[in-house]
């Protein structure tokens, strides 16, 4: 394999990562060629396909100033810190049926050196000892086919759980002790060998000759990363799916269903124990099609107070209600 180096290792955002391996996967890549390089982050990275409420623990992610990122690929949800190793690997397609473990078999053979033995297990992970160290996702398209994927060094378990499960404590704890008997970080068993030194190991054994991106090739990619950094990709490119909002504010309890896609209301509910004195379909209707933003709701109830359709309801209060399920600001 081809090692990909640049001048900003160790600074980066996952959205240059992402550009990167879209620059060598239509740009860079001939045929019979593969290339690998290695990257770090701190945050949550969802699939592409994957909606982040469902996903995510928000209000700690919020907290804990961890930052959430949509990656092209497929596959599941995963949290990574700077003691994670992410690994990219962009090849020509073959005429076979693609398969993770052609090209996590090298990940195997190079741990081997290190006597680690590692299995490949199920459809996408690399187990050590029986517990998962690794997890990859891919995509392929007329260019080629890209595979990365997760290594834990000596990744904080305990902060990956709560950041991808629920707030419910004891779900939580049940959720750590889960993870720590499935999953496991591979420093204890490095005799020694730092991050840095492992990551070179991969370098050494795994590639065979290095190609050094340009300075005008790093500002394209940069400009190449806007998109993976948008609201647009990360919190409007999601499936389309339901919201449920729901709590007790002036009025009654209000509980609003929202059907969204890419960003758009496709429809609004309110149901609750309140008292409506007209028929709220025409206020319901106001929000059909309607972008879900702060400033689209604004414009919305100022011109259909809820008080003119609900008894008690202030406008105010259901609008605080509106704004908690908005994603991305």
């Amino acid at each position: 394999m081809i090692l990909i180096r640049h001048h900003n290792e160790g600074q980066l955002k996952p959205y240059f990562y992402f550009a990167l391996e879209e620059y060598v996967l239509t740009k860079l890549l001939k045929d019979d060629e593969t290339y690998f390089f290695t990257w770090e982050i701190h945050g949550v990275v969802i699939g592409k396909n994957q909606v982040i409420e469902n996903e995510v623990n928000l209000a700690y992610l919020k907290e804990h100033q961890i930052d959430v990122y949509r990656r092209p690929t497929g596959g599941g949800c995963v949290y990574a810190d700077h003691r994670n190793t992410m690994f990219s690997i962009i090849t020509k397609r073959t005429n076979k049926e693609f398969t993770f473990k052609t090209y996590l078999s090298k990940i195997i053979d190079s741990m081997k050196l290190l006597d680690i033995n590692i299995e490949f297990s199920g459809r996408n992970d690399l187990l050590f000892e029986g517990k998962k160290i690794s997890g990859n996702a891919f995509l392929q398209n007329k260019y080629g086919m890209l595979m990365h994927g997760t290594f834990l060094y000596d990744c904080d378990l305990e902060t990956m759980v709560r950041a991808i499960t629920p707030s419910d404590e004891k779900l939580v704890s049940k959720g750590i002790d889960s993870v720590r008997s499935r999953v496991t970080n591979l420093k204890p068993y490095l005799k020694g060998l730092s991050q840095e030194q492992l990551i070179k190991h991969f370098e050494n054994t795994l590639t065979f000759q290095t190609y050094e991106l340009s300075d005008e090739e790093v500002a394209l990619i940069f400009d190449m990363a806007k998109k993976y950094e948008t609201k647009e990709w990360i919190y409007k490119k999601q499936p389309a799916y339901t919201k449920i909002l729901k709590k007790r504010i002036t009025g009654g309890l209000f509980e609003i269903k929202l059907d969204l896609e890419e960003g758009i209301i496709r429809n609004l509910a309110v149901q609750g124990d309140f008292f409506d004195t007209q028929a709220l379909k025409p206020f319901e209707d106001a929000f059909k099609d309607q972008h879900y933003d702060k400033k689209t709701v604004e414009h919305i109830l100022n011109e259909f107070k809820v008080e003119d359709y609900i008894l008690d309801a202030k406008t105010e209060d259901f609008k605080n209600l509106l704004f908690e399920g908005i994603l991305g600001e």
